[in-house]
């Protein structure tokens, strides 16, 4: 009754304001954030055991008010569209993402002529079946018949315009199709290709084919169901940062730490929660080196502990990429790592600059890079760069006179570092890999224990704040830093001592090189004792 009163209101006013309807439906064509906070309404049965102030049971029909994150979500796909180019939306349940999908794809119908989109699922019947309010149609047709009439296509009618997995506009020619199963992408030609819970489609190799000749702006949809498939490839592997959405329980704002507890103890199985909430894509995988848990715990840390503040110095872990591969930078001023930095380009010089300058401007003191393979470039670059530099060239080296700059082999044997168990790295590792990479889990673990204590839960223990880890989020470079630390696992050679997977391994399993992980990891290499190893630095320059 609320919500019809409500709409009766907003249809006055637009009535009643000059330029009326046709003015409102161009500021929606104009606006679909607008458009979706003022006209969009979406159904949650759950609602109906609710009551309201007044007494009487709450309406499963709520209106659509955008949270941050989806107003991100709603341009994002403005963009893809406009590009023409494919896109992925990983998300928790219960997220919207449907909606989201199918409000857009609504809008550009009612104000893109001749706009197609289609919707696709594994079963033809989790795309439109009668009297399911669960199939995408059945949203699609929630949110269709709540706008208001004036709103709604020149001639439109519901019985000859409506029809099974086909909604159509007789105005502009726009239609909303449907498909389901192994016909997936085999019908026509579409704007946009909405691919349903991708990850857990069947023969999505073939899918992946047949859209191919459907549309260039395919959309996967999903929550996670580990590596083993098509939507992680893409994910990890295939398309680039700004092709990626992510949709989490934690940009809900209607979500509390009290919510996820209560969420995650009501599944019997931990990965359930893991995979379709925290989108842990490593949640069923055995040997994860670092888990994702400890990971959202690193995210939530400075939030949580007044306590933990970045450390005057710092050190950037500079790992260089190879080819068309990106480089990465990551700073960390002692519990606090700083939000990374990536650069495409191959020229090792420029890499060498780029991360000297990353190092200054993040107030840090060392930069430790990895040498082998193409870093043997940059390492060069810093060798002997000021051998033959005047005049400007040499002022700007003098900015970089107070660096220590270490080459670092990951390969080589381990540290003799004394672990509280009474081992050293030497006994423990097979290679200073493995030891940095285990220092980086020990104080994310130390951290999430911290965290569990904060918030006065089970298995929480109180650590130093300088054994802690703050983790950097919500841009593209520290999103990938936190998912890489997740994906990596770790084994026992020969010998029993503790290894890191190679990259050689995780493309096996469908994972590009983590370069944002092992950058963070650069930073766990302590300095050498000896002046030999500050590279960079010449006389000319001390």
């Amino acid at each position: 009754m609320w919500e019809a009163i409500q709409g009766q209101r907003k249809k006055r006013d637009i009535e009643d304001s000059q330029g009326g309807w046709e003015r409102e439906k161009e500021r929606c064509a104009a606006d679909i954030c607008y458009w979706f906070d003022k006209w969009v309404y979406t159904y949650d049965p759950r609602l109906t055991g609710q009551r309201n102030a007044d007494g009487s049971r709450k309406s499963p029909y709520v209106q659509f008010k955008l949270w941050p994150k989806q107003r991100e979500a709603i341009n994002w796909l403005s963009q893809r569209v406009d590009a023409a180019e494919e896109g992925l939306i990983e998300k928790s349940r219960d997220t919207g993402a449907t909606y989201l999908t199918a409000g857009f794809a609504l809008h550009q119908w009612l104000f893109v002529p001749g706009f197609k989109a289609t919707f696709g699922s594994r079963k033809v019947d989790y795309v439109d079946k009668k009297d399911n309010p669960d199939a995408i149609f059945a949203k699609l047709r929630i949110m269709l018949r709540r706008l208001p009439v004036e709103m709604l296509p020149e001639g439109f009618a519901w019985a000859q315009h409506d029809n099974y997995m086909r909604i159509a506009n007789p105005e502009t020619g726009a239609v909303i199709s449907g498909e389901g199963g192994d016909d997936m992408g085999r019908g026509g030609r579409s704007s946009v290709y909405f691919v349903d819970e991708a990850a857990f489609v069947p023969n999505a190799e073939s899918v992946e084919k047949a859209l191919s000749g459907n549309t260039e702006c395919v959309i996967w949809v999903s929550s996670v169901n580990g590596m083993g498939n098509l939507f992680a490839r893409k994910r990890h592997s295939v398309l680039k940062p700004h092709q990626i959405m992510r949709l989490h329980w934690r940009d809900d704002p209607r979500k509390t730490e009290a919510w996820a507890e209560a969420k995650k103890s009501s599944f019997s199985d931990p990965t359930t929660w893991a995979s379709e909430y925290d989108i842990d894509y490593s949640a069923s995988v055995e040997g994860v080196c670092i888990p994702a848990a400890w990971v959202e715990s690193a995210k939530r840390v400075m939030a949580l502990e007044p306590r933990l503040k970045p450390s005057n110095a710092g050190v950037v872990g500079l790992d260089v990429g190879a080819g068309k591969g990106k480089s990465v930078s990551v700073p960390r001023k002692g519990p606090v790592v700083l939000p990374p930095l990536s650069r495409g380009s191959p020229d090792t010089t420029g890499t060498a600059w780029w991360g000297l300058e990353a190092a200054v401007d993040n107030g840090c003191d060392a930069l430790n890079f990895d040498a082998p393979g193409v870093g043997a470039g940059v390492s060069s670059t810093l060798m002997h760069r000021n051998d033959d530099e005047t005049g400007a060239d040499a002022d700007r080296a003098g900015r970089f006179a107070h660096l220590t700059v270490v080459a670092v082999n990951t390969g080589t044997p381990p540290s003799a570092r004394l672990w509280p168990d009474g081992r050293t790295s030497e006994e423990m590792f097979g290679n200073q890999k493995a030891e940095i990479w285990w220092l980086c889990r020990t104080a994310l673990q130390r951290t999430h224990e911290h965290v569990l204590w904060i918030e006065d839960k089970e298995d929480g223990k109180e650590h130093p704040v300088s054994d802690l880890l703050a983790l950097p989020s919500g841009d593209q470079d520290s999103d990938a830093l936190c998912l890489q630390l997740s994906l990596v696992k770790w084994g026992r050679n020969e010998r029993g001592k503790i290894v890191i997977e190679k990259k050689e391994a995780l493309q096996r399993r469908g994972i590009s090189s983590p370069d944002h992980a092992d950058a963070l990891m650069l930073t766990f290499v302590e300095p050498p004792e000896t002046a030999t190893a500050a590279m960079f630095l010449t006389s000319r320059h001390r």
